[in-house]
């Protein structure tokens, strides 16, 4: 928000006329804050900045689980490490098959 304008305490004179003229100023200012704070505050731009904070943080979090995965299955020069790679995807088949015998036992 802007600053606001000079008060009535900075006009030298103190006529009427200056005393109107920094009340105009300060209504002028006043109705702009009051534009900017409905603006902010209108439930559709309120849901857009909760979406692109949501969608930020989601970014964020593949970047650094992209990060984790490829640290994990690589050495320091980026060659990729075979036992690993191996390993998870053993792992992988063992959900996979331990996921459809439990489904056999609870359907069968």
């Amino acid at each position: 928000m802007s600053s606001a304008p000079d008060g009535p305490s900075s006009h030298s004179d103190g006529t009427p006329e200056a005393i109107e003229a920094a009340i105009k100023a300060r209504r002028t200012h006043l109705a702009g804050t009051l534009d900017e704070l409905a603006e902010r505050v209108r439930p559709a731009n309120l849901a857009n900045d909760a979406k692109e904070e949501a969608v930020t943080r989601a970014r964020v979090a593949k970047d650094e689980a992209v990060t984790k995965a490829r640290d994990a299955v690589t050495d320091t020069d980026g060659n990729l490490l075979y036992e690993r790679v191996a390993a998870v995807g053993a792992a992988a088949v063992a959900v996979v098959v331990g996921a459809v015998l439990l489904r056999r036992r609870s359907h069968g």
